[in-house]
């Protein structure tokens, strides 16, 4: 057990905002569609941009990354469950992010970045309403065009109809 003026290392982690190339345009911030009769029309990438932003080429992402700082404790609170440290930065850190080396708080903040990505990860797939995220895009964008393109070859067989009647 730590005490009042220990010196120690505590894992903790930030959030970074991190840019990839767009996975629709691949950085282009244009989409080129193809039309019923081959010919090519250029549209806005709907996957990186956000509301009535224009495409930008990229997604922007956040993730958590791993920061670890040398600490001296300033609070020691004892409770029947657990023991909770103090100092500048946190108010309450426990044995889980507390290490008498650098070493250790660095496997230890590596341990919660990983773990926390992954939930986030969890959480972005499960998202019902994403309207301000790229991936909603990416789907609703991609359903209407299948929609477009069932519309297309039914249009395009009902004309062909009227044209096997107009040849009788």
């Amino acid at each position: 057990m730590h005490k009042i003026g220990d010196k120690v290392w505590y894992a903790k982690m930030k959030n970074v905002e991190k840019k990839a190339t767009c996975p629709e345009c691949f950085g282009k911030r244009y989409l080129t569609v193809i039309l019923g009769d081959d010919s090519k029309v250029t549209i806005n990438c709907a996957g990186c941009s956000s509301g009535y932003e224009e495409a930008k080429g990229y997604i922007t992402y956040y993730q958590w990354e791993t920061d670890v700082s040398e600490e001296i404790i300033q609070l020691v609170e004892i409770t029947p469950t657990e023991t909770n440290y103090g100092f500048r930065d946190c108010y309450r850190a426990n044995k889980t992010t507390i290490f008498g080396n650098k070493i250790d708080a660095e496997k230890r903040a590596l341990e919660l970045a990983e773990e926390h990505n992954k939930k986030e990860l969890e959480k972005f797939s499960r998202k019902e309403k994403d309207s301000h995220s790229w991936s909603w895009h990416v789907h609703y964008y991609r359903a209407e065009i299948r929609q477009a393109k069932k519309a297309i070859e039914r249009y395009e067989k009902q004309l062909n109809a009227i044209k096997n009647i107009e040849e009788k």
